[in-house]
């Protein structure tokens, strides 16, 4: 089926969020074909939440897993893989992560499928976020060829070449899944006027402190094979976040203290490579159009300089 779409969430302890999400896929104008939710070893009402919604609608299906073994930032790979095999009988075209915290518009993924229709090429694509805050909801600023990962959608084709998500030391699941992805020359992007909204506050669930977040932040840089430049660029655009200024230098010991270490990256050494050569065009462009800025602009002024006849 050329338009047909499948969901995987892998979720732990999300009775709390699962149903407003729940709420927000039965409102799709498309439905997905199949929709299955990983319990990894919850303890709190998830299994039960997801039952009660899947006795009510066939394409719901809610899958247990215990990972208490393996837990660690490896988790939502190997409870998405396990999802996913669960489907890949299937005749569907596309697959959706979605995260059980988050909600959206009822034309959320009619708007995906529009998208991949119009761009072969786009492999990996999602709207933009907006984090829940004691002010409400504020939208999170990136890059526009980044897919956020909580609501990743992948085009299957895409995926199965890239391997699936793979587990990971400290984070960054969905950054080295899109990354490899533009490496094997697949399209990446969000589009800015599709929101959806991300209800829990950032690792909530495990009590961690701001500090903590920003230290893991930079280990994190580090094993998706960022360049020290970039490293520093992206830890002082978000002087702002908390701990406020401090969490510069907090993200950038994180990155330095493996960078100096030499410790192994997650990331493959071919794909570290391959951000390398994106990072290094994305500041040439940067450089650039700022030098081609400043020119037009000494070009206005020398024009308005200029005595007319």
């Amino acid at each position: 089926m050329k338009s047909a779409y499948v969901l995987v969430s892998p979720a732990r302890n999300e009775a709390a969020y699962l149903p407003g999400v729940i709420e927000s896929v039965l409102a799709q104008t498309i439905l997905p074909l199949a929709w299955v939710v990983v319990s990894d070893d919850s303890t709190d009402a998830t299994d039960a939440i997801v039952s009660e919604a899947a006795g009510k609608n066939r394409f719901i299906c809610l899958l247990q897993v215990d990972g208490s073994r393996q837990r660690g930032f490896g988790s939502k790979a190997r409870a998405f893989q396990a999802g996913y095999e669960t489907l890949r009988h299937l005749d569907f075209a596309f697959v959706g992560n979605l995260d059980a915290d988050v909600t959206f518009e009822a034309g959320y993924y009619e708007r995906m499928l529009r998208e991949m229709g119009r761009n072969p090429r786009l492999g990996v694509a999602g709207g933009v976020c907006w984090d829940k805050t004691p002010d409400g909801f504020r939208m999170i600023t990136i890059n526009l060829n980044h897919a956020v990962g909580a609501v990743q959608f992948f085009r299957r084709e895409c995926y199965e070449a890239i391997g699936g998500y793979h587990p990971v030391s400290v984070g960054g699941v969905d950054s080295l899944a899109e990354l490899t992805a533009r490496m094997k020359g697949w399209e990446t992007r969000s589009f800015s006027d599709l929101p959806f909204y991300h209800h829990k506050p950032v690792d909530s669930a495990s009590g961690r402190t701001a500090v903590r977040i920003c230290y893991r932040a930079g280990l994190t840089e580090y094993h998706t094979g960022t360049r020290p430049l970039f490293a520093l660029a992206k830890a002082v655009r978000r002087w702002h976040e908390a701990p406020l200024v401090l969490s510069v230098f907090i993200r950038l010991f994180g990155y330095g203290k493996l960078w100096v270490s030499g410790a192994k990256r997650d990331a493959s050494d071919e794909l570290v490579a391959f951000l390398k050569r994106e990072q290094m065009a994305r500041l040439k462009q940067a450089l650039w159009s700022r030098r081609a800025s400043r020119l037009h602009t000494s070009a206005d002024f020398i024009s308005d300089q200029t005595p007319s006849s």
